[in-house]
This record gives C-alpha cells, sequence and structure tokens, in this order.
C-alpha cells in the first residue's frame, strides 16, 4: 500500500514538476486547476490539487510609412518643378548626366539618351544596364529646337533631364512636351562643387540621397590624389577654325578648375570659350598645350595646331609639350561629371612629363579601369 502511496505522490510531483514548466513559458496569462484523484480501495481516496499563476506582457509595434513624394525641386535655371512620384522612366540629354545616372545605380531607368550618351555607354562597356527598350534621341545642341521633341514625346518618359548650358536655349520650348524637365549645372559647372552639386540634386529627386553622397565622397577621395601642385600654365583648346582663331576653355569654365585641381595654371586668361585669336595663344605662351580631336584624331589635332600662326614661338611648341585627347580622355576632360577626377589625373601626367602625346580611349582604359563607380 506505502510504495502504492509514494507511486502515486511521484506522479502528482511528476505532473506538476511539468505543468508548472510548461506554464512558465506559456504566452497567455492565466489561472491554471490541475486535479488528480487515485483511489486504492472503496473507502481510501487521495486527492492533489496543483494550482499555477504566470503573467505575460503583449507589445504591439506600429509601423509608421513615411511618403518621400510628391517633393518640390528647384534646377540650375531656378525653375521651380514638381515631381509627383519616383520617375520609372527617364530621358537623359547629355553625357555628364547619363554618368551620373549609372552611378546612382538608375541606368536601367533610362529610356532615352542623346547620341554622345550611348557612345559613352559604348565605349565604357556600359550598355548592357540600359532597358531592352532604350532608344536614342539624335540632338542638335546647336539648334534652338534640336531637343527632338517628337522623340521624347513617343518614350513617355516621367523625366527629363538636361544641361543648363548648351541645352538652356531649349527650355521655353520643352514647357510644351507636357513632361517635367529638370536642367542641371552640366556644362556651366565652374567648379567640382558645382559637378557635385549635380550629384546631390539627381539623389533628392531618386531619393538617392545616401548614395549619392557615397559618390562625391569617392570624387573627393580621387581628386586628392592628383593635387600635385606644378609651375605650368595650361592651354586647353576644344576647336581651331581654318583662320586660327580657336575655342579654348577660359578661366571660369569647368576645365580650368580640372586644371587648377592638377596642380596648375590656366593659360587663358579671359572667361568664357571664345573664339579667341592667335595672338592670344602667343601672348599667353603656355608651358603646355592640350587640343581636342574635333571629331577626327590626335594626328589630325597635332598638326591643326602647329598651322596656327606663329604657334611655333610658344614654349609648348619649341619644348615638344603639346598633346592630344580623343575618345573616352577627351569626354573626360570636356564632360563635367565623375570622369573629371580623371581630367585632373590627366593633366596632372601630362603637366610633370608623364603621358604621351595622345591619350585615346585605349590609353584612358590602360589608366583608369573602372572610371564611373557603378550602384
Amino acid at each position: 500500500m506505502a510504495s502504492k502511496v509514494w507511486m502515486a505522490a511521484v506522479v502528482v510531483v511528476a505532473i506538476v514538476a511539468w505543468f508548472a514548466g510548461y506554464y512558465s513559458r506559456a504566452p497567455a496569462a492565466q489561472t491554471t486547476t490541475v486535479v488528480t484523484t487515485y483511489s486504492e480501495t472503496a473507502t481510501t481516496t487521495y486527492s492533489t490539487t496543483v494550482t499555477t499563476t504566470y503573467l505575460t506582457t503583449v507589445t504591439t509595434t506600429a509601423t509608421v510609412v513615411v511618403r518621400y513624394y510628391p517633393i518640390t525641386v528647384v534646377d540650375a535655371l531656378n525653375r521651380t518643378l514638381q515631381i509627383a512620384a519616383e520617375p520609372a522612366r527617364v530621358v537623359s540629354l547629355a553625357p555628364s548626366i547619363t554618368q551620373m545616372l549609372v552611378a546612382l545605380g538608375l541606368c536601367s531607368r533610362i529610356v532615352g539618351l542623346d547620341q554622345f550618351s550611348y557612345q559613352l555607354l559604348k565605349e565604357l562597356n556600359y550598355t548592357s544596364c540600359l532597358p531592352a527598350d532604350a532608344e536614342v534621341v539624335e540632338i542638335n545642341a546647336m539648334s534652338p529646337t534640336g531637343f527632338n521633341g517628337d522623340a521624347i514625346i513617343l518614350l513617355k518618359p516621367d523625366l527629363v533631364l538636361a544641361d543648363s548650358g548648351i541645352e538652356a536655349m531649349w527650355a521655353k520650348d520643352m514647357q510644351k512636351l507636357g513632361v517635367p524637365v529638370y536642367f542641371l549645372y552640366g556644362t556651366r559647372a565652374a567648379s567640382f562643387a558645382d559637378i557635385e552639386r549635380d550629384v546631390e540634386a539627381l539623389g533628392k529627386i531618386f531619393d538617392r540621397a545616401r548614395r549619392a553622397a557615397t559618390v562625391m565622397g569617392w570624387m573627393e577621395t580621387e581628386l586628392a590624389r592628383y593635387r600635385t601642385p606644378t609651375n605650368a600654365t595650361v592651354a586647353q583648346i576644344v576647336w581651331i577654325n581654318p583662320d586660327g582663331s580657336f575655342y579654348a576653355a577660359g578661366n571660369n569654365t569647368f576645365v580650368a578648375a580640372e586644371i587648377r585641381a592638377a596642380g596648375g595654371i590656366n593659360a587663358i586668361g579671359q572667361g568664357g570659350w571664345g573664339p579667341f585669336e592667335p595672338s592670344l595663344l602667343i601672348a599667353a605662351n603656355p608651358s603646355v598645350i592640350v587640343v581636342g580631336s574635333m571629331g577626327f584624331n590626335c594626328t589630325y589635332a597635332l598638326q591643326t595646331l602647329r598651322n596656327i600662326p606663329h604657334v611655333s614661338s610658344v614654349s609648348a611648341y619649341s619644348n615638344g609639350r603639346m598633346y592630344a585627347l580623343s575618345g573616352l580622355a577627351e569626354d573626360a576632360v570636356d564632360q563635367p561629371s565623375l570622369m573629371s577626377v580623371y581630367a585632373v589625373a590627366m593633366f596632372n601626367m601630362v603637366m610633370t612629363g608623364r603621358a604621351p602625346h595622345c591619350l585615346d580611349t585605349r590609353w584612358f582604359l590602360q589608366q583608369f579601369p573602372s572610371p564611373i563607380p557603378t550602384g
């Protein structure tokens, strides 16, 4: 009898322990009563009552969704635009803008781009990032209606991005497209701060502020690598007319900012891009001349430079310090954007005698294999 009572007691204790452990982990608050009865004979009864009480705290989390759009932005022409939603279909009308879109991880949104942007992406082997239905929009920056409005409308973009320098004359007529058009500084930039403002503006428009900050940080890091002071004076010529007059980067241009960042001095003391007379070049007497390909190649550019009247009296000529740009090397210098940091590198290499006389696409990619940080 005693053993049976002991066994019954052991069973009761086990059940009590099990319930205590179970309910200590239970998710809800309540009181539980367990009654177990064991009978030995008709006249002997053992009864045990177990009561367990526990409390549980319930935490409720509420998620608040903050809408980023619509937003209001002001472009480089001081025009106010309302962006209703994140642009999914974008037309880029300048290669400097296209570079920035690629760096911000937005290449797949480009449904239309100018022919110069497409050529740039082709040389960089980046065309695969474009959507399958992307179209090239042929533009003529010399014409007041050269933005090709009909082609843009057919692409049904949410936003058109343009250059407030060479494309500012399109602003009034582009308003008739019925599509938001945002003008960036572009070729109107006079410093790297202006270029970074364009990156920042795109970051705001596309809700990519963090990525834009990363890109701007990358630019500053790269620029710091090439800031080596020199005494070199540099004339950067973009076009030479048959009579010897020429177009070149004046002191208030982004190319002048590239020369200064490389540690040099811009030899063209006047502002703007010209045209300038040959006498200005002779008087400036630059120690280095860099000339663009003018749509041809290095050989043509250097020969055309040698044909400028009296250029042989210039220090750069007599010391063999004349250089030509073509392809991506020329794009880096002429397009105020991310690759401008490598324009600084090239100017520094030219001024310190570490560059060939022809800086072309092949050479450029050997020096800078990944010229745009992709997002």
